[in-house]
């Protein structure tokens, strides 16, 4: 017998794909096709929780909406995007690589904007109530107020520990008796580092709400012009602080320097362009604000791991290959993005 979510997925136009050997055998892998957007997605639901992987290929501006009142039995939902270009609408947040999302079920109907010629690619975590009461409750000793601040708080560190775990996931294709147990052990390491961020939050001192919105419009104009040059006596005088305090504050807040979050919010945006154009490399440079490519390149590296012309193959691969003994005719098909 099907489980709700299984019906909640198939009433979108998902389609099992049986035998499917795309990704781990624990799991049901389902494929969508439609005139917006085809790809794969793959979940393993237990009592206590649901790992899911998105892998799609969004042809066109494509609108998606998920009633979260369909799905009661889910607590809060939590996913790591490997590579996104889009925007959340409700409430407005933007999709970019390298990001974690947090939701509580309240029975809202989540809405997003994916942009078209980009692939969406994400692992998440949906929370039954039995691992909230278990691990939160009995263990942790949390009420539920604090509980439901736990998911409503965004902590900017955790998309670099859920990256590790999300990758941990994809790439785990065994089939054996102690399958069980590892996402059972992924799925409460997740929930730790989004415990730990809340907790590290509280611990700090807390920096007054009036300098929460300036810090803010620091970083929304940061974003708004990285193409430019953007000196901190500018930023100081956005935030209305003097530049001892607003470096001070900033390291405070974001756990890095002003810097830092600079050339990490551009390598983000190269990251981007690199993923979803044919710019040349230094044009890409250029639109983030170098001049000099080898500079470009050494940041690039640092903040992602490789080099710009090596992002190209890993992000625009699928995160898993075809089948080559699944009798699916979709799982024989080119890979999404080449």
């Amino acid at each position: 017998m099907k489980s709700s979510y299984e019906n909640y997925i198939e009433n979108k136009g998902y389609t099992q794909l049986k035998h499917c050997q795309r990704f781990a055998p624990q799991g049901k892998t389902y494929h969508l096709r439609s005139e917006n957007m085809e790809g794969f997605y793959w979940v393993l639901e237990t009592d206590c929780f649901a790992i899911n992987i998105h892998d799609f290929l969004i042809k066109k501006d494509s609108f998606s909406q998920h009633d979260l009142s369909k799905l009661p039995q889910f607590y809060a939902f939590s996913s790591y995007t490997k590579c996104a270009q889009g925007e959340q609408l409700s409430p407005y947040q933007p999709l970019s690589p390298n990001q974690a999302h947090l939701t509580l079920n309240k029975g809202q109907t989540m809405r997003y904007l994916l942009h078209a010629n980009s692939n969406y690619q994400s692992v998440g975590i949906n929370f039954k109530e039995q691992i909230i009461h278990d691990y939160l409750v009995e263990q942790c000793q949390l009420n539920e107020d604090k509980i439901e601040n736990i998911f409503q708080i965004a902590h900017p560190l955790i998309a670099k520990d859920l990256e590790r775990i999300a990758n941990e996931i994809v790439n785990y294709k065994l089939e054996n008796m102690a399958s069980t147990l590892f996402y059972e052990i992924k799925a409460k390491e997740w929930l730790s580092v989004i415990l730990n961020a809340y907790q590290l939050s509280k611990c700090k001192h807390a920096v007054c709400p009036a300098d929460e919105q300036a810090l803010a419009n620091v970083c929304n104009y940061i974003k708004d012009h990285l193409a430019t040059q953007i000196p901190q006596d500018l930023l100081a005088q956005i935030a209305m602080m003097s530049k001892t305090k607003l470096k001070n504050c900033f390291k405070q807040q974001y756990k890095m320097t002003l810097t830092e979050f600079i050339q990490l919010q551009r390598m983000k945006q190269a990251k981007q362009l690199l993923i979803s154009t044919n710019l040349e490399i230094s044009d890409v440079a250029k639109s983030v604000g170098y001049q000099s490519h080898s500079r470009f390149a050494n940041l690039f590296k640092k903040y992602m791991g490789l080099y710009p012309h090596n992002i190209r193959q890993q992000i625009m691969s699928p995160l898993s290959q075809g089948c080559q003994s699944c009798c699916n005719e979709q799982c024989q098909t080119k890979k999404l993005l080449t």
